[in-house]
């Protein structure tokens, strides 16, 4: 019998394998391979729906209810471990819907792989896999739906800023100052998902984030200058991707907040208790809200706008990994 575990697994090897057939679809221009990796990421979100099925029964079981259609009580997204897998399960289903609405699989290849990172990280930073007990906290039915909203908004900034990637390596006219503007982020990125897990030598971490930082910029930099970045969408097409994925990011956040308040009243007596988590969710909101101002009223395009997308996942990235781990607070049993 398996469990959500071997599940969760299955369908992150499934996540993996639709990342190469994307990249391969790239460089082949072979039509078939795009299909092939389209069906095998459908098949790791049919895989994962069922693994967070079983684990919502697991965690009912654990507190000792026999009823299995109570799983949805039992949100499966309580610990970093569950939501890393919710975050990468969302990012390749808002990925699957902007394809089918572009009719365009070739910036698969920049955003599978940030699902494929936000899953495997959780072997390679140690979380535990178990299903764990839900602890009364987080007893409610506020915990589904203020959850699965936030994740929808951060998966929907991870699709805008695999995007944001992709647009760099597209334009012709992408600079060093751009390129020394991906490579902190990068650095700042991976810095955060490692550190924050260990928390043992900032030197050691920072030098890791930075290979990989020269390792991504540096294939974006050979894609730019070799011309295959001509296979991707135009520019103008990954800038509409960047706002309408960001968009979708920010409305879906809104609502995370707003459900996330209503419960705090519900749970603790109050609206806003100025948590670390709750502060830092404020500032992403705001960071994007401003940044879809900009878009909308005053008509930022072009690089700044690409600039900017990748700065604001930099907030979304501290709110779930920095806060979640290093800064103590209402929200540390997401540990």
């Amino acid at each position: 019998m398996f469990n959500s575990v071997e599940f969760f697994n299955i369908g992150m090897v499934l996540f993996l394998a639709a990342s190469v057939f994307y990249t391969i679809h790239v460089f082949s221009k072979s039509e078939k391979m795009g299909k092939i990796a389209t069906y095998i990421a459908l098949a790791g979100v049919i895989v994962q729906g069922i693994a967070f099925v079983l684990r919502g029964m697991e965690k009912a079981q654990l507190n000792m209810v026999d009823d299995w259609l109570a799983f949805y009580k039992y949100a499966p997204f309580t610990n970093m471990y569950e939501s890393l897998m919710l975050f990468g399960w969302t990012i390749v289903v808002i990925y699957l819907i902007f394809e089918r609405k572009y009719r365009n699989k070739i910036f698969g290849m920049f955003v599978m792989p940030l699902a494929v990172i936000s899953e495997a990280s959780t072997q390679i930073l140690g979380f535990n896999p178990e299903a764990q007990p839900l602890v009364p906290a987080l007893q409610s039915n506020w915990l589904l739906f203020h959850v699965v909203t936030s994740f929808i908004g951060y998966a929907g900034f991870a699709v805008s800023a695999g995007v944001a990637y992709a647009y760099f390596a597209k334009r012709d006219d992408t600079n060093s100052t751009d390129w020394i503007v991906l490579f902190l982020s990068t650095i700042f990125i991976a810095f955060f998902i490692t550190y924050s897990a260990y928390r043992t030598s900032v030197f050691l971490f920072f030098l890791i984030s930075a290979v990989i930082a020269a390792g991504v910029v540096g294939f974006l930099y050979w894609m730019n200058k070799s011309g295959f970045a001509k296979k991707l969408p135009t520019v103008e097409t990954l800038e509409d991707i960047m706002y309408q994925a960001a968009a979708v990011g920010f409305v879906f956040l809104t609502l995370g907040i707003i459900l996330g308040a209503v419960w705090a009243k519900y749970a603790w007596g109050g609206y806003w208790s100025w948590d670390p988590k709750e502060t830092w969710s404020l500032i992403t909101w705001l960071v994007y809200s401003v940044y879809l101002h900009a878009r909308y009223v005053k008509g930022l395009s072009g690089k700044p706008l690409a600039h900017f997308t990748i700065i604001g996942f930099l907030s979304v990235v501290f709110t779930y990994y920095g806060v979640n781990l290093i800064l103590p607070g209402l929200h540390s049993y997401a540990q």
